[in-house]
């Protein structure tokens, strides 16, 4: 019995896909017209004539001149056919006259929710949830008419002559709709309300500096609409009309200057994601209203701005059910502010000169001796038998606790420099719009590679010797190298070329790029709570540590921040994220070229010196180089790829600055590797 009815369900679902599919000749849709038939059926009249009219199987590859030669050629059958016309003029005409257009005029193509997240809950929600049905509103049949991108295209590409023909079936003897001014009106006093009530917010408003609120433009926009449609429709005194309407355009205008002015201060102090969705919010608004107010004003639009606005809102319409659309347009900010935050930070890990180079060696040859206490650490962790989720939380702490004492003295990990010096590269990428400008670009790319490989170099000149080391003290005091042969062995296996080495070693490129996001977005976070002045004027703080100490605490954290939720994020990320992958069923595993270097220096000094000679050793090695360039390749362009969009760089401009790398490599190969002493 069920199994009958689910295979009636079925068969239901596959004859509703071919009903719907399935393409009506206009004979047939013409003859079904009813002007005396209810309005739900009217309206699906009309969405199938539109679906006739949307049909792209004549030219495929142009559908606005499928669109245009198909509403040409509905006029031609209505010529020769008056009784129809007149049919589909009267069906057409009591259609919009029975919808409201209220919210056609201020939601279709704006967000409706107060915040990202919950637009991006309603955009989500809608996909799932069976479509609203059409009822009494003008929006959601214009939604459901025109549901495409080709939609835009044709609509805005229809010329005067078809939109005059269009015109007359929906407004036979210029007929004025009675209800079509006051629901124009409805949707000012909504959306300017929406604008009052988002620019008077204290997240806006404390962002325009030096302003009290009676003095915001904001403040006067609801005053001065409802005085302006007042004189509209007493219609006594055309020319305070006109002064009062010009006057709204000045504060329309007035309120986009404000917006640029918290723009500005975001950029500078920090970015919120839910300001920068407010801000979106109102930019849309007052662009409506300044179109909302031109119709009111002039009483009608010309037949190609109809189509235009019709074709406008269909368009932001499609933006905004975008969800990840809108999250995208909302986070350019956040992410520029992380590019921002991390380029100032990748600053200093750019050597440009041989005594730079120099210092970058001896700074991680410091990292990689205190690399080499952490495989220790490690080791010793793993030999405690504590369980996954412990295991995984100490190693976030040795992780962590290791890369902080690495920043604080001073010293250099390679595999963080990446992440970081693509934004610094990305900032200059700006420049790169003439030969010099990419010139400089490719110079900066030569320093970029260049100072990582000293930096590896450095890491892995040190952490080789400090491990042999440590290990002969182990050996020395315990009895007992620091690995077992088992431990030696697994290690050898573990980082083997012809194993999964490239699958961990990208994953760890991509946690180490997650690590700098992290720090991006922290450094914004702190900027934007202004923490550095709320330390400094703390009462509490300043009682404990002084008011100097205060300060000097903000100041530790103004310059220390970033490296910090690095470092500790980083650990949390090699430490703890597999073995919550590997709970979840995803077996992943950590391959950073330091940490393995060490380990692998501690398997074969414990297997003893005759393991250099086997192909074990040899894979293992290979498998090193194969690690660290992977650590190195993967989180410098995932940087570079977010800094690409974020700083908006051309295709054209990235094809020559690629063409201009290879040029040099080609000429200058070893400048990539050693600078000269003159550099």
């Amino acid at each position: 019995m069920l199994f009958n009815r689910l295979i009636s369900i079925f068969r239901k679902y596959k004859q509703y896909e071919v009903d719907e599919n399935k393409k009506t000749s206009l004979d047939l849709i013409l003859n079904e017209v009813n002007p005396q038939s209810p309005l739900e059926t009217r309206i699906e009249w009309l969405q199938k004539l539109v679906k006739w009219i949307r049909g792209t199987d004549l030219f495929e590859d142009a559908p606005e001149k499928a669109a245009a030669t198909k509403i040409k050629y509905l006029f031609m059958v209505l010529e020769r056919n008056s009784d129809k016309k007149e049919k589909i003029q009267k069906s057409l005409t009591l259609t919009l006259q029975e919808l409201s257009s209220i919210e056609f005029f201020c939601e279709v193509g704006l967000p409706s929710q107060i915040g990202l997240i919950g637009e991006l809950v309603d955009k989500l929600t809608e996909k799932i949830l069976p479509k609203k049905p059409i009822g009494h509103q003008l929006s959601e049949l214009m939604i459901t008419l025109f549901p495409d991108e080709e939609d835009v295209q044709w609509l805005k590409s229809l010329d005067e002559q078809t939109l005059e023909k269009l015109t007359t079936l929906f407004d036979t003897n210029n007929e004025t709709y009675p209800h079509l001014k006051s629901d124009i009106e409805e949707a000012l006093i909504y959306l300017i309300s929406q604008i009052v009530a988002i620019g008077l917010s204290p997240g806006i408003r404390k962002r325009i500096p030096h302003k009290r609120m009676k003095s915001l433009p904001f403040f006067y926009l609801s005053g001065k609409l409802n005085l302006y449609l007042k004189t509209k429709s007493e219609n006594n005194n055309p020319a305070l009309a006109q002064q009062l309407h010009e006057e709204l355009l000045d504060l329309l205008m007035e309120s986009q200057a404000a917006i640029s002015e918290v723009y500005h201060h975001l950029d500078r102090f920090g970015v919120s994601t839910h300001l920068v969705f407010q801000l979106e919010r109102m930019k849309l608004f007052l662009k409506r209203t300044h179109t909302l107010l031109d119709i009111v004003s002039t009483g009608h639009l010309t037949r190609t701005r109809i189509s235009h606005f019709v074709a406008e809102l269909v368009e932001q319409n499609l933006l905004q059910r975008n969800a990840m659309g809108i999250y995208s347009n909302n986070a350019t900010l956040l992410a520029q502010k992380i590019i921002e935050n991390n380029s100032q930070a990748g600053e200093h890990y750019i050597a440009k000169d041989k005594k730079e180079y120099v210092k970058m060696v001896k700074s991680a040859m410091g990292g990689g001796v205190l690399t080499a206490l952490t495989v220790l650490l490690k080791n010793l962790l793993g030999m405690i038998g504590l369980n996954k989720f412990f295991y995984g939380a100490f190693s976030t702490i040795n992780y962590a606790g290791s890369f902080l004492f690495i920043q604080m003295c001073g010293f250099t990990l390679a595999t963080k420099q990446p992440a970081a010096t693509a934004p610094a590269l990305a900032k200059k990428l700006e420049l790169a719009e003439n030969r010099e400008g990419i010139e400089a670009v490719t110079d900066e790319i030569v320093y970029i590679t260049r100072t990582q490989i000293a930096a590896v170099f450095g890491n892995l000149a040190a952490v080789i010797p400090a491990i042999l080391i440590i290990n002969y003290i182990c050996m020395s005091v315990t009895g007992h190298w620091l690995f077992s042969p088992d431990t030696a062995h697994y290690t050898l296996h573990s980082t083997d070329i012809l194993g999964p080495t490239i699958i961990y070693g990208a994953f760890t490129g991509v946690l180490l790029w997650s690590s700098s996001v992290i720090a991006g977005w922290t450094t914004n976070w702190y900027s934007f709570h202004q923490l550095s002045y709320l330390i400094t004027n703390n009462k509490k703080i300043k009682t404990i540590l002084t008011a100097d100490g205060a300060k000097k605490v903000a100041h530790f954290f103004d310059h220390e921040i970033t490296g910090i939720a690095g470092s500790v994020s980083l650990g949390f990320l090699l430490g703890l994220m597999p073995e919550i992958l590997k709970f979840i069923g995803i077996p992943l595993e950590v391959r950073h070229v330091t940490l393995s270097t060490g380990a692998l220096t501690a398997a074969v000094s414990s297997l003893g010196v005759e393991s250099l000679k086997s192909p074990e050793f040899v894979r293992a090695a290979l498998g090193i180089v194969l690690i660290g360039f992977l650590n190195l390749s993967v989180s410098f362009l995932l940087a570079l790829f977010v800094a690409f969009r974020a700083k908006k760089i051309s295709s054209h401009r990235k094809a020559l600055i690629f063409q201009s790398v290879l040029k040099r490599f080609y000429q200058k190969p070893f400048s990539f590797f050693i600078p000269k002493s003159s550099t």
